[in-house]
């Protein structure tokens, strides 16, 4: 099947006129891009774009011109739908349209009134022209968008049916009816959910096997940067952070002449001989003014200004006392046993850092050497990116808080602290929410309370295929979830899902991560540190490296992520992989390692690595 081909229309007189910069125009066209990654079968093609005045023959040219001349399966226009004189999309569009689809007016309509009481305000009409399906949307970037999501899931079959792809129709019309009879706990939009009759939950998971590389990219598309902020860096709430804008130094570094050495600031053209010590400068004060004449000198400590006539210092140790004051408390006269060379251990101004230049760039990391710099060029205040706001929910019947005998079939929650814990080690503050039992209305209740104070809940645990496996359905019914992918073609940690939804008019994110122990750490790091590091504003890439196998390994039909420990030797041209015993997913001891292997899946031609193979090994610590 070929593309779906998007044209966008935006409707603005002071757009038109360029006296405003249109922002949902190219918004809508990046939530389109965005959206084919999970949603459309290949990437969607946007061949028509416009901006036209609020005047209806003008709206009405371009959508008969697209329509008729088959330059666009789907037309969005956005603005004009409101009350004010001038807007007019609404009647321009229903001049053109031959049928009209009321179904997506209302479905756009009641996905904005969750938001705002004033998405009743909207005139927006959709309908078809001859084969072109042609949708109204708000003119603000945030309804436009909010308004297409709403439709993005319907679109394809929309222009399947208009097209007349009968195959492409049966098999979505098969696919719902399926789903219907099959997915009892997805079936039901009511405000509660049962765990029902075990006998009718799903075989299969109803969502497609995606590879690792493919989840990372939806992460990634998804996620926004968070606002800025400004910190102090005297007070080290810097540290850590990501620089927002490039830093330049409010002064040279040195700001003055600066002696390198402890010794004597002297004219070099005096050569080797006697000096007369005129006086002593230390670092932190100026040099008294006085004038450096031919056979004098001035003793000067490391970092002391050095006096504006001196073209050189001579280190203590290359000098010998020839006399001292009355009192044997000063030296009078000095020998310079070495000669002196013309800027010898000077440091001019300017020389580590010139005042304006770039210290820093925007996207740094502020780690300790940074915050120096930082301190040193005298920047007291920067602008970094603010930190999502993180928690972390258990869930699982078993699991039991540590402090008390564990209850039969019960086990110790492991994954709170170890995912807290690796957070924290990454410079995030995140949130404990506890555990929560397997039961709908607890869980529900949990997650209203989490994202009230979080951008990011995290999960653990009931995301497989159990008959109490609740948090999908829960998502998707309670919270109208996007799950942008819900199986991941990886070992361990096929479950994990990824999901956005709008809560208190915010955008927030779900990450639901298996219950096993390794499955919850390897996930961890594999999605959890690229959403997080996404929103700071850190796009920097995991380090991969070529690691040399010590032992055999049978592979998996899965793609797997192998905790291992490696060691450099001067001796070796790869570090070498040592394993870390059993590598199932419930034994977290086999995260003691500083590196996961990179297997591949297995195939007929490739069933085993054997030693001395060379694998990708992506690092996780440097012990």
């Amino acid at each position: 099947m070929a593309p779906i081909r998007f044209a966008v229309l935006t409707v603005s007189d002071t757009c038109a006129s360029g006296k405003k910069i249109d922002e949902s125009g190219p918004a809508l066209q990046e939530l389109i891009r965005k959206t084919s990654i999970y949603k459309f079968e290949g990437v969607p093609e946007i061949p028509c774009t416009a901006i036209v005045k609020d005047d209806k023959k003008s709206i009405m040219e371009y959508l008969i011109d697209w329509s008729d001349n088959n330059k666009a399966d789907v037309i969005l226009t956005t603005g004009g739908t409101g009350f004010s004189e001038r807007d007019v999309t609404p009647e321009a569009t229903q001049n053109v349209i031959h049928k009209e689809a009321p179904g997506l007016s209302v479905a756009m309509l009641l996905s904005s009134l969750r938001t705002t009481p004033m998405a009743a305000l909207s005139r927006a009409v959709c309908g078809i022209r001859n084969k072109t399906l042609i949708i109204n949307l708000p003119g603000s970037r945030k309804a436009a968008t909010e308004c297409l999501t709403a439709l993005i899931a319907v679109i394809p079959h929309a222009v399947d049916v208009i097209l007349n792809n009968e195959e492409k129709v049966k098999d979505t019309h098969n696919i719902v009816q399926s789903d219907v009879a099959s997915c009892s706990h997805y079936a039901s939009c009511t405000n509660s959910i049962s765990l029902g009759n075990v006998t009718t939950r799903d075989r299969e998971s109803p969502f497609p096997m995606i590879s690792v590389k493919e989840a990372v990219k939806i992460i990634r598309a998804t996620v926004s940067e968070n606002k800025r902020e400004i910190v102090s860096v005297a007070v080290k709430d810097a540290c850590g952070r990501i620089l927002h804008w490039d830093i330049h130094s409010n002064c040279d570094l040195p700001p003055f002449r600066a002696s390198i050495k402890d010794g004597y600031a002297v004219l070099a053209s005096d050569g080797k001989g006697k000096r007369t010590v005129l006086c002593g400068v230390k670092a932190g004060t100026a040099p008294d003014r006085l004038s450096l004449k031919p056979g004098t000198c001035v003793r000067v400590n490391t970092g002391a200004p050095v006096p504006d006539e001196a073209t050189a210092v001579v280190q203590v140790e290359d000098t010998k006392l020839v006399s001292k004051s009355a009192d044997e408390t000063e030296e009078k006269e000095i020998e310079i046993l070495t000669e002196p060379k013309e800027g010898q251990d000077i440091r001019p101004v300017g020389c580590d850092i010139k005042k304006g230049s770039l210290v820093l760039s925007a996207s740094t990391i502020i780690g300790p050497t940074e915050m120096g710099l930082l301190m040193a060029s005298g920047c007291k205040y920067i602008t970094v990116t603010e930190l999502p706001r993180i928690g972390v929910l258990s869930t699982g019947d078993e699991l039991q808080e540590v402090g008390e005998p564990l209850k039969p079939g019960r086990i110790y929650d492991s994954n709170r602290v170890t995912l807290i814990s690796l957070l924290k080690e990454n410079g995030f503050n995140p949130l404990d929410f506890g555990i929560v039992k397997d039961n709908a209305k607890e869980m529900v209740n949990v997650i209203e309370k989490a994202l009230k104070k979080v951008d990011v809940l995290v999960t653990t645990g009931s995301v497989s295929m159990g008959d109490r496996d609740l948090l999908k359905p829960i998502l998707g019914i309670h919270f109208d979830a996007n799950i942008h992918f819900g199986r991941v073609n990886m070992k361990p940690g096929k479950p994990t899902t990824f999901a956005t939804c709008t809560f208190l008019d915010r955008k927030k994110y779900f990450l639901c991560l298996p219950g096993n122990p390794v499955s919850a750490v390897v996930t961890a790091r594999l999605f959890l540190l690229p959403l997080l590091n996404n929103m700071r504003g850190d796009l920097t890439e995991p380090v991969v490296v070529q690691a040399e196998l010590t032992s055999r390994y049978n592979l998996d039909p899965r793609p797997e992520y192998a905790r291992a420990i490696l060691k450099w030797n001067d001796k070796k041209a790869y570090p070498q992989a040592y394993g870390t015993g059993d590598q199932i997913s419930s034994r977290l001891l086999s995260c003691k390692c500083n590196a996961l292997l990179m297997l591949p899946g297995r195939t007929e031609e490739k069933q085993t690595l054997d030693e001395g193979d060379v694998v990708p090994a992506m690092l996780i610590s440097l012990k």
